[in-house]
């Protein structure tokens, strides 16, 4: 369905049965900011402290192997918490749990345009301890979006990490959304794209499902699709599907038995899009490498959550109930696109 706000929002009903959850994409960035008109602050890039990556994937001599945040408390007792309202179960079992997700979730409520809380708007109904639990990937994914973008503003855009991390980056759009990037659609086109075609609508093995939603259109036709956003929306998916991944982990314990969500397909697909997204604009679209490649911002942003994306993805490595297809390893870490990584690290001095 299509609510018209101040943005046009697509959302589409999907579960969390191994379908990616519903994106919330917008049209044009929210004029925000935070709520005291302050502009964004330089966190760094850690959270002030806790766990890193270990992976081979990250160089802990750079920016993403570097990345420290304080994890979740898988353990930590949610069977007495009490169901005396969505919200109230929600924020008690995420500051038992994944105090991250329950920063993202405050954060999103603050933006009332939507005529009911964020967490309310994606619960999907859910009105019992079970259908809440297993609604909170999509709550926490969603409401991450509509914190950043309450305090993104104009060709600016915000990423919250954690309660103590936020990173601001411009121009990350397209070239005709008033950003100097191009829309994510394009590496539909690529020569990896064959590897995953899109689904096309069908349940097929070994199709890409999230392409049919994030990677919609024709950036050419003049009528606006998801898929005509530029990088600033297909990084902004990348941080929230993190967020999903670490939620999922977080509330594994609490999964029925049999049953298994695409937890670490979400992030997976989208660092491979990342790379793709990389490596089309240093061979294609040079201003759109500069900006990405080239601005300390953009090349930090992108370095810090491809660390934070490897530790979650490490500590959940063999958990067969959070992954639905795990060739897609194989895809992100192609060596040819771990070269684009690769690349950000050397401008980085690293």
């Amino acid at each position: 369905m299509r609510c018209a706000l101040i943005l046009c929002l697509v959302l589409v009903a999907c579960g969390d049965d191994g379908r990616p959850p519903p994106p919330l994409d917008g049209g044009a960035s929210f004029d925000g900011g935070f709520p005291d008109g302050s502009a964004v602050p330089d966190a760094g890039r850690t959270d002030g402290g806790g766990t890193g990556p270990t992976s081979p994937r990250v160089d802990p001599a750079c920016v993403d192997g570097m990345y420290r945040e304080t994890l979740p408390d898988v353990s930590a007792d949610i069977a007495s918490v009490e169901f005396m309202s969505l919200s109230q179960y929600v924020d008690d079992v995420l500051a038992r749990r994944y105090p991250v997700g329950g920063a993202l979730v405050r954060g999103g409520r603050m933006d009332t345009r939507f005529g009911q809380p964020c967490d309310e708007l994606f619960a999907g109904g859910a009105s019992t301890p079970q259908a809440a639990l297993e609604r909170m990937n999509t709550i926490v994914h969603e409401c991450g979006h509509i914190y950043d973008g309450l305090l993104s503003r104009g060709a600016s855009n915000v990423y919250v990490l954690t309660d103590a991390l936020q990173l601001s980056c411009d121009r990350g759009d397209a070239t005709d959304r008033g950003g100097d990037t191009f829309a994510r659609s394009r590496i539909r086109d690529d020569e990896f794209a064959a590897m995953r075609p899109p689904c096309g609508g069908a349940s097929a093995p070994g199709c890409d499902s999230y392409a049919d939603i994030y990677l919609d259109g024709d950036p050419d036709d003049g009528t606006f699709d998801g898929g005509d956003q530029g990088f600033n929306m297909l990084f902004e998916e990348t941080v929230q599907y993190v967020n999903s991944l670490a939620v999922e982990w977080a509330l594994v314990d609490q999964m029925p038995p049999g049953r298994r969500t695409s937890a670490r397909d979400g992030i997976l697909t989208f660092l491979w899009y990342v790379t793709r997204y990389l490596r089309m604009a240093r061979t294609s679209f040079p201003s759109a490498y500069d900006r990405l490649a080239n601005d300390p911002c953009w090349r930090n942003a992108i370095l810090t959550v491809w660390g934070r994306a490897w530790l979650y993805l490490e500590l959940t490595e063999g958990m067969t109930a959070l992954s639905i297809d795990d060739g897609l390893l194989g895809l992100a870490t192609d060596p040819m696109l771990l070269e684009e990584i690769e690349r950000l690290r050397d401008l980085e001095g690293c």
